[in-house]
């Protein structure tokens, strides 16, 4: 376990992303991401927001292993020819939280290309080590190859953020891809690659909707090997999604996920 454990946290800022929705996905969702959850996956994706969105997430990290927890409120709206998002998250257990701050921005080139951009701004607080700040740069990238294929590239902390001067404060940069298949309105698939370092993850994922009010969800990732699922409800404007993650070696992690559309 504490093998998986460390593997697991290796990057804590991979978990800073809280939504039931992607992590129900295992994050196999760069092509098809939608709404407040796009800001950490894909902020290319935020320039299809039509309506302003006010959102709260709480992970269950590992079962609260060693008091884990992850917690994030965010804000999104249509803005200009595109849409843009804020978002506040916590990581961590007594001893170390690392905070994050993101404001990203996607923008429409055409009907059927999107650019996007985010800022993370990383507060690392250790009660041995003190405060570290450093700051991360994203780039994103979607596109409609037909009425049922998108292509989605996101880039993570391509400027390498920096905590100190050793090369074991450096936050690597990650690139994910991933393609996405919409055969029907309510039935959507998608398989992404992603590097950091010299590991690379798959992830695969699939969701059914039914009466655009009940959403089933499931999905795969490597490195570690995780499996997850979850379901979404819609009532009127309101949206409530559950995902729970099985982490080989390692409790459950279950996440909460409300958003309110107006």
């Amino acid at each position: 376990m504490t093998f998986t454990l460390i593997l697991s946290l290796i990057n804590v800022f991979e978990r800073y992303p809280v939504s039931g929705h992607n992590q129900s996905l295992s994050f196999a969702c760069v092509a098809t991401a939608q709404g407040i959850d796009a800001l950490r996956i894909n902020p290319a994706a935020l320039a299809l927001l039509n309506k302003n969105i006010v959102a709260f997430g709480y992970e269950y990290t590992f079962s609260h292993l060693e008091g884990l927890q992850n917690i994030f409120t965010g804000f999104a709206r249509p803005l200009f020819s595109g849409g843009a998002s804020l978002g506040l998250s916590q990581f961590g257990f007594e001893e170390q939280k690392e905070q994050g701050f993101t404001a990203g921005y996607g923008i429409g080139l055409s009907k059927d290309f999107y650019l996007g951009a985010s800022f993370d701004l990383y507060i690392i607080q250790n009660k041995r080590t003190g405060t570290g700040i450093s700051y991360g740069l994203n780039l994103g990238m979607l596109g409609n190859l037909s009425k049922k294929w998108f292509l989605g590239i996101y880039g993570h902390n391509l400027n390498q953020p920096q905590f100190g001067n050793s090369e074991t404060g450096t936050i690597p940069a990650s690139l994910q891809a991933g393609l996405g298949y919409k055969p029907f309105e309510d039935i959507l698939s998608e398989i992404d690659l992603s590097i950091s370092e010299h590991m690379v993850r798959l992830h695969v994922a699939g969701a059914f909707s039914i009466e655009n009010f009940l959403s089933l969800r499931t999905g795969f990732k490597t490195s570690p090997n995780s499996l997850s699922g979850g379901a979404g409800i819609m009532y009127k404007n309101i949206r409530i999604d559950y995902a729970c993650e099985y982490t080989v070696d390692l409790p459950l992690s279950h996440t909460i996920f409300l958003s309110f559309e107006f």
